[in-house]
């Protein structure tokens, strides 16, 4: 019994020994932040999302469905697939989405689906989401950042549909890929080192000096290299096959202001660009959208 026992600790001992040296990879991520009331220079609010995954093309859309609001969308293509991982619809409403990188991949798609597109066409406040928050239970493990003119809002869903949801209108809020309300830490199966280098890091950012922040300084956050190809908030892939940046999305809400939508895309193969779009009247009632 005795040389059972040593056999099974010996073996314990060597797989702990090999998970220990084994490196921490860089998880398939993305960095969500965003800023309201005194904390945003002139009041209004500020959300953006930097879009994380290996090589894939992006792109914006309009899209017109046959019920409910028109939106904007930030699209992911991969081969036959695509998705909206961030959109604003014509009422201002802005949703942006992270992957619960630290739930099992097993468990990461449980739930009917991604609410980013029903978010955009079926609500037009952070007010109208925050009341209709039992939609969330539905919803796969996964991460949601959301603003208005006047408030943001961060949503936590883990699994079994347990949701956690923060409004604020005076402040800031970010996000990466792990579970940060108390009740929802249990989530965090395991937590790449990416998530949280990140997490620390636009906290650091956003909490520079406490002044009222701009576009030019989400801008400015959303590029930042600070700690190198796989844990920067803008990550180049220290290999070709690596996950880097896609895209920036960010939209800035001023007083009695159209909203602002600034995007920068950085495609395989293709030269990174960036554009601003007024989304007034008149920018709706095209039907489509023009960023070249």
């Amino acid at each position: 019994m005795q040389a059972i026992l040593g056999k099974k600790f010996l073996l314990s001992l060597i797989v702990w020994i090999l998970v220990a040296l084994t490196p921490i990879l860089p998880a398939r991520a993305c960095t969500l932040f965003a800023a309201a009331g005194s904390r945003v220079a002139g009041g209004g609010t500020l959300i953006a999302k930097n879009r994380d995954l290996r090589p894939q093309f992006d792109d914006v859309q309009m899209v017109t469905p046959p019920a409910g609001r028109r939106y904007l969308g930030l699209f992911f293509h991969d081969g036959a697939r695509q998705g909206v991982t961030a959109g604003i619809n014509d009422r201002g409403l802005v949703i942006v989405g992270a992957l619960a990188g630290s739930v099992p991949k097993a468990q990461r798609h449980r739930g009917t689906r991604n609410l980013l597109r029903q978010v955009l066409t079926s609500f037009d406040s952070v007010a109208a989401v925050a009341a209709g928050r039992d939609l969330f239970a539905s919803s796969h493990p996964v991460f949601y950042l959301l603003a208005d003119r006047t408030h943001i809002a961060l949503v936590e869903v883990a699994p079994l549909g347990r949701v956690a949801l923060t409004v604020t209108a005076n402040g800031t809020l970010a996000h990466t890929n792990h579970y940060l309300d108390n009740g929802l830490e249990d989530a965090n199966y395991k937590v790449a080192a990416s998530s949280r280098i990140r997490f620390h890091r636009i906290q650091e950012l956003l909490g520079l000096g406490r002044r009222p922040l701009t576009l030019q300084d989400f801008i400015t956050f959303s590029q930042d290299r600070h700690d190198g190809p796989d844990y920067s908030i803008w990550r180049t892939g220290s290999t070709p096959t690596k996950t880097r940046t896609l895209a920036t999305w960010i939209v800035q809400h001023l007083k009695d202001e159209p909203p602002r939508l600034y995007v920068k895309l950085a495609n395989p193969g293709e030269a990174e660009k960036s554009f601003t779009l007024k989304l007034d009247a008149a920018f709706w009632a095209q039907g489509t959208v023009t960023y070249e």
